[in-house]
């Protein structure tokens, strides 16, 4: 398969070097299109009131890559648009650093990069490496391979259009995973918000913790008991839940 890449954490990243590294040894072709630094938390902003400008460079393994001054749904699209000469099989974001858990994705430029190509009609896979120690140096080669694995199958089952495959792999040795299951998102951040005052006029954002998180089979307890996830995500917002009479709201 020819397979575009793109993250938030930016061209230079490790999760996207491991990436580049374990799909190249399972056979594939692979481009990159990843932004020139770290965009995370970008969530699925675009660049509309000005042009992007992507330099290409040379990425160890990639048959082509570019650096781009946008955001990572930007890179994914704009990717898809330069290797439009060479179709991709197929875009995958990551690997993060850090977990796309619950409400996580939300805020995710991992996710919302996979879910802008899904948009654009190519299958995507987003892949994140599920951090235990912010401070620590993370090791990203079970990702890598479980995410090879994965994204061979993606393709051999694919979802409607805008849709994407998020997987989450526990920092842990590959031996030492207990399996790959399907998940239902915990509800992370969801809950009040909580600042921490940092200096005169400033406050840093807090992990809220304030939601238990008790579902079996929520992503959140199924990573910490050392199982990777994988969920279906969509761009469809909606609700299915009862409307209501809503001709009471009247004009």
């Amino acid at each position: 398969m020819h397979i575009l890449l793109t993250n938030d954490d930016g061209i230079h990243a490790e999760g996207l070097r491991a990436l580049c590294d374990g799909l190249t040894a399972a056979g594939h072709r692979v481009s990159v299109c990843a932004p020139d630094r770290e965009r995370s938390a970008a969530s699925h902003s675009v660049t509309l009131g000005r042009p992007l400008r992507a330099v290409p460079v040379d990425y160890p393994g990639a048959v082509r890559a570019w650096a781009a001054d946008g955001t990572p749904a930007d890179c994914a699209s704009l990717g898809i648009w330069l290797t439009d000469d060479d179709p991709v099989d197929l875009v995958v974001a990551g690997i993060n650093w850090g977990m796309n858990l619950g409400g996580a994705g939300v805020y995710s430029g991992t996710v919302a990069a996979a879910m802008e190509a899904s948009m654009c009609g190519k299958p995507a896979l987003a892949v994140s490496l599920c951090v235990k120690d912010r401070h620590s140096t993370a090791d990203y080669a079970a990702a890598a391979r479980l995410a090879a694995r994965t994204a061979a199958w993606v393709v051999e089952h694919p979802l409607p259009l805008g849709a994407l495959y998020s997987l989450n792999v526990p920092e842990l040795p590959y031996e030492e995973i207990r399996g790959l299951v399907p998940a239902r998102l915990a509800p992370v951040f969801l809950g009040q918000p909580h600042y921490a005052p940092e200096g005169e006029d400033s406050y840093r954002f807090q992990y809220n913790d304030a939601v238990p998180m008790t579902d079996p089979e929520g992503d959140v307890g199924l990573v910490e008991q050392g199982y990777a996830t994988i969920t279906k995500l969509t761009w469809d917002f909606r609700l299915d839940a009862p409307d209501g009479d809503m001709r009471e709201i009247g004009l």
